[in-house]
Parts: structure tokens; sequence; C-alpha cells
């Protein structure tokens, strides 16, 4: 007789064997190839990744129904709802889609669209990760978006850790999941970006004095009293952007490598270019 209900920790310990099914291969395929020189390997690292990641897919979810990890831990899918075309959408999204990204990441290094694109792609997957966490945490199924997205249910004939009762260690686990999804999400926002869109509300509340947006041609000066609108210290190589306010040349041009839309934090002018300033 199949088992319906499993665990939410023996879920999640599925999912952490298989990726680290995934490492152990890949470092023992590295270092039976450790004496090849890396010029002869390097082009071709995704096709090779990609290479072992079909063969764990084809001896494990195609031949048994299961993952590695979910064999380990006596968990299967059910056969009767894993159906041909399912078994394609899986391959396509965990092993395909990122086939797709680690090569658009070697051979469009230089391709800003690209890259872009694949940094928003990988930022949704992200974000479809933590919401499906939220609901796994809830319903206790489902523990992976493609499991969710496909209706694939697992089931168990016996249970490896069906006497498992340390519930403030399982909820550990859940929490670590958790927070390591929130830390790689926090890790893709542009913090600058975001401190610009925070500055530019903050202005028009009420404890601050509004300060009407600097236009184009407005000379700037320098005294003896003068800071950089940056960081307050006096100003190093002293540089503008348009507005009358002077600048570190390395707090400038720091901000608008990071953050392209980089404003002036006194009067939130987007100056566009960076000029060195002389005194007249």
């Amino acid at each position: 007789m199949s088992i319906s209900y499993i665990p939410r920790v023996t879920q999640l310990d599925a999912v952490q064997l298989d990726n680290q099914v995934e490492e152990l291969f890949k470092q023992l395929f590295f270092q039976a190839t450790k004496f090849i020189k890396p010029r002869l390997l390097q082009p071709v690292l995704p096709e090779l990744e990609l290479l072992i990641r079909t063969w764990i897919f084809k001896y494990s979810v195609v031949n048994q129904k299961s993952t590695f990890g979910h064999q380990m831990l006596s968990l299967k899918y059910r056969p009767d709802n894993f159906v041909k075309s399912k078994l394609y959408w899986y391959y396509g999204y965990t092993i395909g889609l990122k086939y797709l990204k680690e090569r658009a990441i070697y051979s469009f290094t230089s391709n800003t669209k690209v890259q872009n694109f694949v940094h928003k792609l990988e930022t949704f997957q992200l974000i479809a990760d933590i919401l499906n966490f939220c609901r796994f945490i809830q319903t206790g199924k489902y523990p992976s978006v493609i499991d969710f997205m496909l209706g694939l249910h697992l089931t168990a004939d016996n249970l490896t850790r069906e006497d498992l009762t340390d519930f403030s260690w399982t909820r550990e686990l859940l929490w670590h999941n958790f927070i390591e999804l929130i830390g790689t999400t926090i890790a893709l926002i542009n913090i600058f970006g975001l401190k610009r869109k925070l500055s530019s509300l903050l202005k028009y509340v009420w404890w601050r004095k509004h300060v009407r947006s600097s236009v184009a041609g407005n000379k700037a000066t320098m005294t003896i009293n003068t800071v950089c609108a940056c960081c307050g210290n006096n100003p190093v190589l002293p540089h503008t952007m348009g507005c009358s306010h002077i600048f570190c040349y390395y707090c400038l041009s720091a901000n608008k490598i990071a953050d392209q839309e980089f404003a002036c934090p006194k009067c939130y002018y987007n100056g566009k270019e960076i000029n060195k300033f002389v005194m007249t």
C-alpha cells in the first residue's frame, strides 16, 4: 500500500540530495579530466554539463520515474500521472533551460541584451521558487516549481525517515531553505537602483523640504567649504555631471557605473556626462 502523505522535510531532503548527486558526478568528471588542457574543455563546458545532467535524467527519472534523491528516500512519482509529454517538459525546464542560460553566458558575454535577458529570467525563476516554497510550506505538496506546474505527485511504499520526531530540526531545515532563497534573491537586486527610486520618492514626503531638480546649464562653483554631494567630504579630483553640485571623481563614476540612472542626491538631476571641474 502506497503512502500518500510525505513529510515536508523528506521532500526537501530529496531535492538537496539531487543537487549533491549532480555535483558529485561533476567532481568525478573533472577529476578524471584534470590532465586535459583547460582550453580544450572550457569552450564546451556547458555541453559537458548537459551530458552529465542528461545521463542522470535518463537513468533516474526516465527509467525509474524518480530522481536519485527520491530513490535514496524511498520516494517516487506516481507513474500513471507522469506521462511522456510531461517527461519532455520536465527535461526542458530542469535541464534544457539551464543549458541555454549557461551557453548564453559563455557565448554572449559582451552582449548586454542577452545578459540582461538571462538576468531577468533568473530573477523570475527565483521569484517563482520563493512563491512555490511558501505554498509548499502551507500545503506540503510539490516542493519544486516544475512539480507544481506539471502536477507531479510523490508517493512512497515506505518512508526511510518515518520515525522522525525532532520537529525543531525539521523547522530549522525548512527555514534554512527559505533563507537561502531570500539571500539569493537579494543578491540579484540592484541596490543602487532601489536606493535611487526611494530617494526620488522621499523628496516629496512632508518631513523633507522639496528641492526642484536642477536643470542642465547651472554652473558649479567651488569654495573652501564645498563638499562632495555623495560622501560629504572635500572633493577629491572634483567632477560634475551638469548640475550645480560637485562630486569626487570616484564617488560619481562608481555610482554611474553601478546605476546609469544615478541622480544627484542633492537636487535629483540626472546628468548623463561626467565632466572634470575646472576653476575659472
